[in-house]
């Protein structure tokens, strides 16, 4: 039998805060780049990714919404792997440039918050197994 692991789940996603709020949720406020700041920040302090922050196709300065699930409890030393992801997520962001969500339709932000809230919840399901 596999230990559950704690974790946390980082998010602007206004879907993801809506429909999980029984779990732990750290609500972000700014874009994608700022989520991934802060996840970041965390890896720094010894906490693990539990989900890859690039998942999905689409491009990470382009997409407003980003959830990212991490360790619960921080490790003594930093999981080396799980900085270099948030490192290279972070200079996707540089390379794609970033578009602010109020120049974003309505219709497409919906879109754009159900597919980041697809993504989490197909590793929501593997966290829970």
């Amino acid at each position: 039998m596999r230990a559950k692991i704690g974790f946390v789940v980082l998010t602007n996603n206004p879907l993801v805060l809506r429909q999980y709020d029984e779990l732990k949720l750290v609500p972000v406020d700014g874009d994608a780049e700022e989520v991934y700041i802060k996840a970041r920040n965390l890896v720094h302090k010894g906490h693990r990714l539990l989900s890859h922050p690039l998942s999905g196709n689409i491009k990470p300065g382009l997409a407003p919404y980003r959830t990212i699930v991490l360790t619960e409890e921080a490790d003594r030393t930093v999981d080396l792997d799980s900085l270099n992801y948030m490192s290279a997520a972070l200079e996707a962001v540089q390379r794609t440039g970033r578009r602010a969500a109020e120049t974003i339709p309505a219709a497409i932000l919906n879109d754009y918050a159900a597919v980041d809230l697809s993504i989490f919840e197909s590793a929501l399901l593997s966290l829970q197994a």
